[in-house]
């Protein structure tokens, strides 16, 4: 069975005559929530001046004459990193080498020091909620180890493997958790604890936008043109004539803060369908 293409489903969603369909989304929600759950000033700072977080992190990189090669590289680690990559997986999804990756991670890390700590400190609460003291101190141990063998030769390879196997058998079935902002509890796999990041960013985003939504409809102009939610993006249909207004309506409404960091939203009119706005 052949699958439908995003801009296929997209189009499937058609505003009735006389209507546009319009929407709102949010700037780098996903980096401005982690900004502001890191404290990481040099991040927030660039959110509330209006800076890209992408170009930011571009100019820290690689200075304000970076390349457009640079600064796609600067968007790409700024989401893999922060999801769990590592300089293998970077080395591949980039198409650079492994020193090349290595560097680049060690140069991100270097100029965003709270989202290094941010990152510790959360896989930490996921190991100490899922092990108990005997087990922490046993993990740490083995984490420890992996320093002792070269990642570049067969036999180093071999013992971090078979450190990783322990590490995996010690972990194996056991669960932490943190606490969002909003108060979730986030059941989090002792066997992949950098995980506990996506999962922070991606509830808190999503917390967000429900909170947003709410007050979009709260108001009882906003209210009626409402049609759905869709990931960081609020869909609505409203008349031609007023759709550019409704659009910058809902932008305002769902502009907000979280944990001292802007988070502002964007008006848009689609057009006849929600695919008309892509190309």
């Amino acid at each position: 069975m052949k699958l439908l293409s995003a801009a296929a489903v997209r189009r499937c969603i058609v505003a009735e005559p006389g209507y546009a369909i319009i929407s709102s989304d949010f700037d780098q929600i996903e980096l401005r929530v982690i900004a502001g759950l890191a404290g990481e000033q040099s991040m927030i700072e660039a959110a509330k001046q209006g800076i890209s977080l992408h170009l930011n992190a571009a100019n820290k990189l690689f200075g304000e004459q970076h390349t457009p090669d640079q600064y796609k590289l600067s968007k790409n680690i700024n989401f893999t990193w922060a999801f769990g990559g590592g300089a293998e997986k970077m080395a591949r999804m980039y198409e650079i080498s492994m020193a090349q990756a290595r560097e680049l991670i060690s140069n991100y890390e270097s100029q965003f020091p709270a989202l290094v700590a941010f990152k510790r400190r959360e896989q930490d609460k996921i190991l100490r909620t899922a092990l108990n003291d005997f087990e922490y101190r046993a993990y740490k141990s083995l984490r420890s180890k992996m320093f002792n063998y070269r990642s570049d030769t067969r036999e180093g390879k071999l013992a971090q493997a078979a450190v990783r196997l322990e590490i995996k058998r010690l972990c194996r079935g056991r669960y932490g958790y943190v606490t969002t902002p909003f108060g979730r509890r986030l059941i989090v796999d002792a066997e992949k604890p950098y995980t506990v990041v996506n999962y922070q960013v991606q509830s808190s985003a999503a917390d967000i936008l429900k909170t947003s939504m709410l007050r979009v409809m709260d108001d009882p102009e906003l209210e009626p043109t409402v049609l759905l939610p869709v990931h960081d993006e609020l869909l609505g249909m409203a008349r031609i004539r007023e759709a550019k207004y409704i659009a910058e309506r809902y932008a305002k409404v769902m502009t907000t803060e979280f944990m001292g960091v802007p988070i502002t939203a964007k008006g848009k009119v689609y057009g006849r369908s929600w695919g008309h706005g892509y190309k």
